[in-house]
């Protein structure tokens, strides 16, 4: 009976002891050698692998500046792990999905490709609730997608440029446009938000009329326009989709001498046209980099071999970046939830963060205090998980393209 009353005795105070430790455990000790595993899902064979190696290694370069660190790698730890969608074999890309769900994935950078993104996401990331984060899908049908908080993107949609186009148009003081649009759903989703923010703004569409790629003979296109007038001609569209025959016949019969631009007819074959041409109220707009942000990226970048003006890098470093972040927010801060976390380190209020100080932003959040993670491309994002992004007003004179302001 005594023996009895004696292991009873050690067996509750070996337990008091237990929970003591426990207790006095400090936080970090506890998250110790926490593994989250990051996929890298890009089209790395097929028709961008000329663009995702750079991407790639701009997301992973984020996750050295955390893995190289011996203390804050003794609370997380990022294993990362590339996989290949191919880009337009949906099958193939959904093969690397279940990989990656086997594999037991915490968070996805990518897709790249529009129809890969929202396949992934619907049959995959979101109903096994993993964060998705992609640096260069731009397709609109995202915004609408019923995502439960697991898909972001560092680059804004596509119609998020018709409301910047909207904007300048504006604030160049013109009163009536024309717009010639390529015959392609997001292109006339886009013209047709162009025109109803125009609309609100008092800003008369004389015409709205789709183009169609590969017409030898324009003119029954061009007549219509050029019947409708206008202050100026908006051509929404792309050199693959006929815009620069527009424009080429356009200034062929004089008619217009001011052009509206989005991003995807900025091109050196149609800016070639402006040269001989007197047009210095033609106007557009390209997406850029924040000033601070983008330097910074650019330096830290090129130190390690990346190119920095391959598409989508900054946007692919600040997708890493932010996942990285908002991972560090969950252990300092009472927010459970990744959606939560994200906007917390991503959006106002707080101290800006740029690329390059990760160790710094996990400092202050250790603090209990707020960042706002800029990063290389001004990263904010709306109520749908998209970023606003950040764009430049250009001028168009005489075959140069000249930034006017950052928007």
């Amino acid at each position: 009976m005594l023996r009895n009353r004696i292991k009873a005795n050690l067996k509750i105070i070996f337990l008091i002891l237990f929970i003591n430790v426990l207790i006095l455990i400090p936080k970090s000790f506890a998250e110790k050698d926490k593994e989250i595993k990051v996929g890298i899902l890009l089209g790395f064979t097929g028709v961008v692998e000329s663009l995702t190696p750079s991407m790639a290694e701009s997301a992973e370069l984020a996750f050295y500046e955390i893995n190289s660190d011996a203390k804050l790698a003794n609370e997380i730890t990022f294993k990362i792990k590339r996989y290949d969608t191919t880009c337009n074999n949906i099958k193939l890309a959904k093969n690397a999905a279940s990989k990656i769900v086997k594999d037991r994935v915490s968070a996805i950078i990518g897709a790249a490709c529009p129809n890969v993104t929202i396949e992934i996401a619907k049959e995959f990331s979101i109903p096994k609730k993993i964060l998705m984060i992609s640096p260069s899908d731009t397709s609109n049908e995202l915004i609408t997608l019923k995502d439960n908080g697991f898909l972001f993107r560092t680059t804004p949609s596509k119609i998020r440029g018709s409301q910047i186009l909207a904007e300048i148009t504006k604030d160049r003081g013109i009163r009536s446009v024309a717009i010639s649009y390529g015959r392609d759903n997001d292109y006339e989703k886009f013209a047709k938000a162009y025109s109803e923010i125009l609309n609100k703004n008092n800003i008369k569409t004389s015409i709205m009329v789709p183009h169609i790629k590969n017409t030898k003979d324009y003119s029954n296109h061009i007549s219509t326009l050029t019947a409708a007038g206008g202050d100026a001609l908006a051509v929404i569209s792309n050199i693959k989709l006929g815009g620069d025959q527009i424009i080429k016949s356009m200034l062929d019969i004089g008619m217009f001498n001011v052009f509206i631009l989005p991003d995807d007819m900025i091109e050196d074959k149609i800016v070639d046209e402006f040269k001989n041409k007197n047009l210095k109220k033609s106007f557009g707009y390209l997406q850029g980099l924040t000033n601070i942000g983008a330097e910074k990226f650019i330096n830290l970048a090129q130190q390690s071999g990346i190119d920095p003006t391959s598409p989508y890098t900054g946007e692919s470093y600040d997708a890493a970046a932010i996942i990285i972040l908002s991972n560090f927010s969950k252990i300092y801060s009472e927010k459970k939830s990744i959606k939560d976390n994200i906007y917390s380190v991503a959006n106002k209020p707080g101290t800006k963060i740029y690329p390059g100080e990760i160790k710094k932003a996990i400092k202050i959040l250790r603090e209990g205090k707020f960042i706002n993670y800029e990063g290389a491309t001004g990263v904010e994002f709306d109520e749908a998980g998209d970023s606003f992004g950040s764009f430049f007003e250009v001028d168009l004179k005489r075959g140069k393209i000249k930034t006017k302001k950052i928007r």
